[in-house]
């Protein structure tokens, strides 16, 4: 009886089935959807080709001031000039290009200026940087006014000196702690106060 009942339950579910596949559609379907895409052709401009052109200028203004930008820096790479060579009977540095340089900042001659295929010589040069690059850096600079006054004053009277410095000391300590105090009260969190 239990498979007699499935067996029924199967044919109406296929009859079902059939019946839905069978349905055809709704009379003048077909027309009008090609109605609709005549009338969406209809709808866009026909002469769009303006804005193809107006892109198209816009990329060669763009592409013109990058090349008007780039041709504003030199092309040539800047070299420092490392080596102390002098002319003999003379105070002033020799003036090398980079082509004479290697990588060590040695000068070296070359045989003569590099021939492409048509027979066109042409020589590469580098601009040598103005001031030579420093071998520490930051670089050490003398000391200023204040900074001498303040060496002399330590030195004549250290214990003053000593005094004030730790004065100093204090009174960054009492700073940073009204500061610690007061930031809840202001809403500042504390990585604003380590940033400061």
């Amino acid at each position: 009886m239990a498979n007699e009942n499935w067996d029924r339950l199967d044919r109406m579910l296929e009859a079902a089935l059939a019946k839905y596949a069978a349905v055809e559609p709704r009379p003048g379907l077909e027309d009008r959807v090609l109605a609709n895409l005549r009338a969406e052709r209809t709808r866009m401009p026909v002469h769009a080709w303006w804005r193809w052109s107006v892109a198209a200028v816009l990329a060669a203004v763009i592409v013109a001031m990058a090349l008007a930008w780039r041709s504003g820096k030199s092309s040539l790479p800047v070299v420092a000039d490392h080596s102390t060579t002098q002319l003999q009977g003379t105070k002033e540095p020799v003036k090398q290009t980079g082509s004479d340089i290697d990588r060590a900042g040695v000068a070296s001659v070359e045989p003569g200026p590099a021939r492409n295929k048509m027979g066109h010589s042409h020589r590469h040069s580098v601009e040598v940087a103005p001031h030579p690059k420093l071998d520490q850096f930051p670089s050490p600079q003398p000391l200023s006014e204040q900074e001498i006054a303040l060496a002399r004053y330590a030195h004549q009277f250290p214990q003053e000196a000593t005094l004030v410095a730790l004065a100093q000391v204090e009174y960054e300590k009492e700073i940073q702690q009204q500061m610690k105090d007061t930031s809840p009260e202001n809403g500042l969190s504390d990585s604003y106060q380590q940033e400061r």
